[in-house]
């Protein structure tokens, strides 16, 4: 069904003016000429009327009055004027009243084209709907692929308003990642939005060139936004891996690229519920997964002073804030929350915990609020909690230091040896048992409560174990490394 409204805009052959009357009170059912304005009054109901003579150009006053009430009466939505100029106030005042638009066509205007051309726009021809296309997407093909990446996004814009113009139909686009009729527009992979517009042949036709072109500059945009993320990305996940004594000359490049590896630093470590396993499309969803969490950081509104870099390490991601002052835990759950609905939208089905390790200060710092986050998301993993996070003192932060240390990680192995010796599930139970009998400071009946056992049961595994590990459980430094070693593996 067909308006006046459609035949209006640069998207017409036809240049047409509205001089008056609404654009789309009454819908247009066919299309009809007479000769002059006196033959109005045989003009049918329903039809757009076009009048052929030129005399309406130079009608008095009073006989476009006449005219548009005969029109009016007739039930004729809308007039075509050749060569008319404004219409004179009483004529515009009643055309508004009877919702009949009355339209001007230039007055050198080949009047059979401009009738054939109504008739095609009214009836739907397909011609018109291919030539409005064909001349959408040659802007398509002109704005569509952007050398510099600097004016991507720009060229987006222009290219929405210039096709619209040219279809004489407004194109808009949505921000929603589920829209039902739009046309998805996709960056990197992933759908972001989508195109929309009324319904129209031309515009089905275009609409899939103007989402692909549209994605294709948003691409653009998006690498020239992220590249130094990216680089950052790549330092940040080095400088918690690499040892101590080559952090400093990462640092400076750290430096060059913008990081501040000198201020404080907050790590949350983000972990998959499951361990991916060696299906391909589950692998890449996982890395599709990292670059929905760079892409929502990088789009995320900060406050001043603060910044976030996203970092991989194997399948675990970590989310670094830093800033000159200290980056509290709310803070760093609202950044969780946002990072929850990312996966939520992009990644459904996908659990994540989360851990939080303390704010520190410089590379060390950097290092150490990264191993206390990688502790707390493990313990979180464990406890099913969505989010784990280390107070300001405490063991658990001693622990998750020693375990993060080769060293340190090399003695607990050393020490807890023999018992690994004998097989996963015994070393098992003989740490968690040494573990329960040095918390309750060699009490045998506070350990078998820890254990729901009996004391005489404790008593037999503690007599084994000593022999096994050929240790001294009455010597404190004994004792202590040894309580150390259980908790740090018992932590894991």
């Amino acid at each position: 069904m067909s308006y006046v409204a459609d035949l209006l805009g640069s998207g017409s052959r036809i240049p047409l003016t509205l001089l008056a009357g609404p654009p789309d009170a009454v819908p247009l059912t066919s299309v009809t000429a007479v000769e002059a304005l006196a033959r109005l009054q045989r003009a049918p109901a329903g039809a757009l009327v076009v009048v052929t003579g030129r005399s309406a150009a130079k009608a008095a006053g009073y006989q476009l009055d006449i005219a548009v009430r005969t029109a009016a009466e007739r039930g004729v939505p809308a007039l075509v004027l050749i060569g008319a100029g404004p219409l004179p106030i009483t004529a515009a005042r009643l055309a508004e009243r009877a919702d009949l638009a009355v339209l001007a066509a230039e007055e050198d205007c080949d009047v059979a084209e401009v009738v054939l051309y109504l008739g095609q726009v009214i009836r739907g021809d397909a011609g018109d709907s291919l030539a409005r296309a064909q001349a959408a997407l040659r802007i398509v093909r002109e704005l569509g692929d952007s050398p510099d990446p600097a004016d991507a996004g720009d060229r987006a814009v222009a290219l929405l308003e210039r096709v619209g113009a040219v279809l004489g139909r407004t194109l808009t686009t949505t921000d929603a990642t589920r829209q039902g009729d739009a046309e998805p527009i996709w960056v990197a992979g992933r759908r972001h939005g989508g195109v929309t517009g009324p319904p129209d042949d031309a515009v089905r036709l275009v609409l899939p060139a103007v989402a692909a072109a549209i994605g294709r500059l948003r691409q653009l945009a998006l690498e020239r936004a992220t590249a130094p993320g990216q680089t950052r990305s790549d330092i940040l996940t080095e400088l918690i891996v690499t040892e101590r004594a080559q952090a400093g000359a990462l640092a400076d490049r750290a430096r060059l690229l913008g990081l501040a590896v000198d201020d404080l630093h907050t790590a949350i470590w983000t972990t998959p519920d499951r361990p991916a396993g060696p299906d391909p499309a589950e692998l890449a969803e996982r890395r599709r997964l990292f670059d929905t969490l760079t892409l929502r950081t990088h789009q995320a509104p900060l406050p001043p002073g603060e910044s976030w870099n996203v970092a991989r390490l194997a399948a675990d991601i970590v989310l670094v804030g830093t800033a000159r002052v200290e980056i509290r835990e709310a803070r760093a759950r609202q950044m969780i929350e946002a990072m929850r609905a990312a996966v939520a939208d992009e990644h459904p089905g996908m659990v994540l915990r989360f851990g939080i390790g303390t704010p520190q200060r410089g590379i060390d710092g950097l290092r150490q609020s990264a191993t206390e986050a990688r502790a707390a998301a493990a313990i979180a993993a464990r406890s099913r909690e969505l989010v784990h996070t280390f107070d300001a003192a405490g063991i658990n932060r001693v622990l998750a230091q020693i375990a993060g240390s080769p060293l340190s990680r090399r003695v607990v192995d050393d020490l807890l040896g023999p018992l690994d010796a004998l097989g996963a599930e015994r070393s098992a139970e003989a740490i968690a048992t040494l573990c329960a009998y040095l918390d309750a400071r060699g009490s045998l009946k506070a350990a078998a409560s820890r254990l729901a056992l009996h004391p005489n049961a404790v008593n037999y595994r503690i007599r084994k174990i000593v022999e096994r590990l050929d240790a001294d459980l009455t010597d404190p430094d004994t004792a202590f490394a040894l309580h150390l070693a259980c908790r740090v593996r018992l932590r894991d």
